[in-house]
């Protein structure tokens, strides 16, 4: 009778081992790969680097140019086919430098105008805040509205004060990388990472977090002018449940 209470109490204590490995198995799993469906995936980050110039009328140069480079991203959400839920909102906060530019001040702007130029008005800097997206019927950038079936968020990561151009010379500017030769700014001055989180949020408030890892600008900017990539694997963007 005690060999039988002894074989039961092991037995018992065995399974909740069995139990328990089986449960920190699965934790561990998530930890590493995360949500393997989510309702809205993103399928492609589009990056577009140049420079641009701010001409200022002076009344004494030919030339008086402010010198910044730019770099305009697109972030685009695919709905997954067999999910009945829609956008609440997308975010992206907790902006990281984790490589510091050697020149320029770094700053990320949401767009404020129309398409052919959504930077125009942008003056907040939201390095030290969370840019939002709220689900829509369609996208607007401008308003900040995404398509609540998936669609496009943008926003801007830019180097300002990088040197101001001046310059008597009667030689036509052009308003691209190479103006950062004349004022000379190499490419490693100006390269920079940063790691941010994006935040999907559906209707039913379930919010699915992966975070992002940039380095930027896209390429050489200087000798090609402007230079533009696409990211479309993700594998390393682990998204989980908060």
């Amino acid at each position: 009778m005690e060999k039988s209470r002894i074989f039961k109490r092991s037995l018992f204590l065995f399974c909740i081992m069995i139990i328990l490995m089986i449960v920190v198995s699965i934790i561990l799993k998530y930890e590493v790969e995360g949500e393997k469906t989510l309702p809205y995936r993103l399928s492609k980050i589009f990056v577009i680097s140049t420079v641009e110039g701010t001409p200022v009328d002076d009344g004494q140069n030919i030339w008086n140019i402010g010198i910044k480079q730019v770099n305009d991203l697109y972030f685009y959400l695919d709905k997954n086919s067999s999910t009945e839920e829609t956008i609440k909102q997308i975010k992206l906060e907790n902006f990281q430098v984790v490589q510091a530019p050697q020149k320029g001040d770094l700053a990320i702007y949401r767009p404020t105008g129309e398409l052919s130029n959504l930077y125009t008005h942008s003056e907040q800097n939201y390095l030290s805040e969370s840019l939002t997206y709220t689900g829509a019927k369609v996208d607007d950038l401008k308003t900040l509205e995404i398509g609540n079936q998936g669609g496009v968020i943008a926003c801007r990561m830019a180097l300002n004060n990088l040197g101001t151009y001046i310059s008597n010379e009667t030689t036509e500017i052009t308003y691209d990388g190479t103006l950062l030769t004349n004022v000379g700014v190499n490419m490693e001055e100006i390269k920079f990472g940063l790691n941010f989180d994006i935040l999907i949020e559906t209707n039913k408030n379930v919010v699915y977090k992966g975070t992002i890892s940039l380095e930027l600008p896209a390429e050489d900017v200087i000798t090609k002018g402007s230079s533009n990539f696409e990211i479309t694997d993700f594998e390393d963007i682990v998204f989980k449940r908060l």
